[in-house]
């Protein structure tokens, strides 16, 4: 599908995402945001372009947690309708972030591939999560697939697909530029800051107390990843998330070799970055192994540079069996990130249930909702509104098992 085509339906949608008001009360001034990760930046770039007096606390730098560890994948492959709809109206801000911002996403598309008959039944349950949206995806014979991706060497096809829409980024570049495109426009960035108390007056939200000083703050937005639930304690609200640690193996820059995300055979996914790096993974989670007990069970680093390698160069390995030309790509990290997963891997977004001048924003799709959580959670901090579109996503779900 041509980009124009896609934008063109896209916008055609977005009438589905009309903002309501349901609550009264002056246009704050002072918001502050918890966490400098590609949705907080977000969040921090729009609020500012607002006209609020924005300022960040981030505990340790920006995009060092889960945005720098993520595969950073953008698209709407999900079951559920209603969150495919909000994925693709991301997929939609992200094209206008792109242009005025300089973003550097690679609009490449998506390759999903199978070798038997039991692998191309997963591939064909991935095409029929974009079934009755405006974006089916396309079904691939292996000259399509060969003239699609002519450096991929894919081994037996029994069943291929591509979706055009699909991008990656750069989460790291991404989270700078939303954050100096913030600060450009007046936003503070506090670093290294903790947050370790909020203070109330009669009900309102008055001020953060952090390892730098006090703030004075009319509004927060917690979007601090894996640290969300402790800063949530903070006024009382539980919310868990699901431990969810993750591997990527990070080439050396290599000549360009392809610009579309590739899964494969054996829960092999791969890309390649606009900087020449090859980035991939071959599990969702690190094996089960006494050596990785640690880290599947709390957030710990591997317990040494000989498993990081061991991982890193299989992973390789196994991209060079499909991308023959990156034979000679040479390992320079591998990273380990806890994705914030919340217990129905679906969003947490909005006011707290008891505590409404402190939203929250977590969501293990982080990159791929960055632009719309940015715009939707500024309209609703700034102009007393209730987005239609977030109503599924909110904390009072969780309220009654807190």
């Amino acid at each position: 599908m041509r980009r124009r085509s896609f934008l063109g339906l896209a916008l055609a949608g977005s009438a589905g995402t009309a903002l309501h008001r349901s609550w009264a009360g002056a246009r704050p001034r002072r918001v502050g945001i918890v966490g400098a990760g590609i949705v907080g930046a977000s969040i921090a770039y729009h609020l500012a372009e607002a006209g609020a007096q924005v300022v960040v606390f981030e505990k340790s730098a920006p995009a060092a947690g889960a945005t720098r560890n993520s595969f950073a994948w953008v698209n709407a492959f999900v079951a559920d309708t209603h969150y495919r709809a909000v994925r693709l109206q991301s997929l939609l801000a992200y094209h206008d972030l792109d242009r005025r911002l300089g973003l550097g996403i690679i609009w490449g598309g998506y390759l999903n591939w199978a070798s038997d008959a039991s692998q191309a039944a997963i591939v064909r349950a991935n095409a029929a999560q974009l079934e009755g949206s405006p974006y089916p995806v396309v079904t691939l014979s292996a000259a399509d697939l060969a003239a699609l991706s002519p450096q991929l060497t894919p081994g037996p096809i029994s069943a291929a697909i591509y979706s055009p829409i699909d991008g990656h980024l750069d989460p790291v570049h991404v989270t700078k530029r939303f954050m100096a495109a913030a600060r450009a426009r007046g936003a503070q960035l506090q670093c290294p800051c903790e947050v370790r108390a909020l203070e109330f007056h009669h009900g309102r939200l008055a001020g953060a107390i952090t390892s730098r000083g006090n703030f004075a703050l009319d509004r927060l937005i917690v979007a601090a990843g894996v640290d969300t639930p402790r800063v949530l304690a903070l006024c009382g609200f539980t919310l868990r998330l699901r431990h969810a640690p993750g591997i990527l193996a990070h080439s050396a820059a290599h000549p360009e070799l392809t610009r579309i995300i590739h899964d494969a055979p054996g829960g092999l996914s791969f890309k390649q970055m606009a900087n020449g790096r090859i980035v991939g993974t071959d599990a969702a989670e690190p094996p089960d192994l006494p050596v990785h007990a640690g880290i599947r069970a709390g957030a710990m680093d591997f317990p040494d540079d000989a498993v990081r390698a061991m991982h890193g160069n299989r992973i390789l390995g196994k991209i060079a069996t499909f991308l023959p030309a990156a034979r000679d790509a040479r390992l320079e990290w591998l990273s380990l990130g806890f994705r914030p997963m919340p217990t129905d891997e679906l969003p947490v977004v909005g006011p707290l249930p008891a505590t409404a001048d402190v939203h929250v924003a977590v969501t293990h799709s982080g990159v791929t909702l960055a632009p719309i959580l940015g715009r939707w959670i500024s309209a609703e901090v700034m102009d007393a509104t209730r987005v239609e579109a977030l109503a599924p996503y909110r904390p009072e779900r969780f309220a009654a098992s807190g």
